[in-house]
């Protein structure tokens, strides 16, 4: 495959241009972008802000103090919906990765689990178990935590109670924490389990306080996650810059999934300025980038059928009531057509249609792109479940 660094596409519009990030080693296309040169090769002068919250990101980014930022794949549609926010359309035609979740659940709650159930522990019927348990004795609800309403933790936290004939919403307490705040919580006692992305399920091990019963991978294999987003105005003023990013993005997405490349894309992640002060507490070899695709499997492609996926969700999860054209919300919000200009462009091959069935697929198969064939992975739920946007 050859990627051009500069291909031919038109002058951008703005070349200073500032991108938030969460310090979770997915940020990794948007700093390997900058570290690596990438976005200079485009003409681009990028800085990288980092953010506290998912909140504050989304926020700044609707204000105009980030031209664009790492988001959680739901953020984008919540808000073009006004969903926890004001009505702001925006969009995103970069995936950021597949993978990188997992729940964690507190060692008090394993140990009492350990005690009712010989189930393993990525099974959620011992959960199940104990909750049955406390509302026999009217003990304090569990309370979880995911980082965000409209994420995938969220969403893949609700799927994996469900199947196991949890309540969501009235067995358990759900609330909302930044990733960065979930080990300390759970050190402290208030909360009994969160999913997230690493590194910090990894630091409530390593601080003795949880451990990960179940990956986002094993729920969902190659399940999105994260995308690079802007405001639909942002993109209008700036359709040159936002294709120069895209270019910078999606080299940085294939450098990264290179394995030769991982201890130097660790090497520049654990920089003070991005995830030194939150990564200093686990040592190097636990950190690895291996469980997030970020290019194979067409990992950066910003499928239609996802954003369906999460709009399906939002609406099981009573978050979106209104009657609404889910189909027409995807395709404002999720553009595989700028990607699709861009990857012809950069001359590698890509997906030519913009959604495809999930839960089918045991194992890697084959789909005809533009320019040649793109390996896709397994996309099995782990309850034998199938997701077909037929309505695509």
């Amino acid at each position: 495959m050859t990627i051009l660094h500069n291909p031919a596409l038109a002058t951008p519009e703005k070349q200073q241009i500032s991108l938030g990030f969460l310090p979770l080693l997915d940020c990794a296309p948007l700093v390997i972008a900058k570290e690596k040169g990438f976005f200079s090769e485009q003409g681009l002068d990028v800085g990288l802000s980092r953010e506290g919250s998912w909140a504050s990101i989304r926020d700044k980014v609707i204000l105009g103090l980030l031209d664009g930022a790492q988001m959680l794949a739901g953020i984008p549609l919540a808000s073009s919906l006004g969903l926890g926010s004001p009505k702001v359309p925006m969009v995103t035609a970069f995936n950021i990765g597949l993978n990188g979740n997992a729940i964690t659940l507190s060692n008090p709650v394993l140990e009492e689990i350990s005690t009712l159930t010989d189930q393993p522990m990525h099974s959620a019927e011992g959960l199940a178990l104990l909750i049955q348990q406390r509302q026999e004795s009217n003990a304090p609800k569990l309370t979880m935590a995911s980082v965000y309403p409209y994420s995938a933790h969220n969403y893949l936290l609700r799927y994996w109670l469900s199947a196991a004939g949890i309540d969501p919403d009235n067995d358990l307490n759900l609330t909302v924490l930044p990733p960065t705040q979930m080990a300390q919580a759970m050190k402290k006692g208030q909360i009994d389990g969160y999913c997230a992305g690493e590194p910090w399920n990894l630091i409530a091990r390593e601080m003795g306080v949880g451990s990960a019963v179940i990956s986002g991978y094993e729920i969902w294999n190659n399940c999105p996650d994260k995308v690079f987003a802007v405001t639909r105005s942002w993109h209008d003023a700036h359709p040159a810059s936002h294709q120069a990013l895209l270019c910078a993005l999606i080299q940085a997405a294939a450098w990264l999934d290179q394995p030769q490349h991982h201890e130097e894309a660790l090497d520049l992640l654990l920089k003070p300025e991005y995830l030194g002060p939150a990564l200093s507490i686990l040592p190097r070899e636990q950190l690895s980038l291996r469980t997030t695709c970020f290019f194979r499997y067409a990992a950066s492609y910003p499928w239609r059928s996802h954003a369906l996926w999460f709009l399906y969700q939002m609406q099981q999860s009573g978050q979106l009531n209104q009657q609404i054209d889910l189909k027409q919300v995807a395709c404002q919000v999720y553009r595989p057509d700028i990607y699709r200009e861009v990857a012809h462009a950069m001359r590698f091959p890509h997906p030519a249609i913009d959604c495809k069935p999930e839960g089918f697929h045991s194992q890697e198969w084959v789909l005809q792109g533009s320019g040649g064939a793109v390996t896709m992975g397994s996309d099995l739920f782990f309850n034998g479940a199938t997701f077909d946007p037929n309505v695509c």
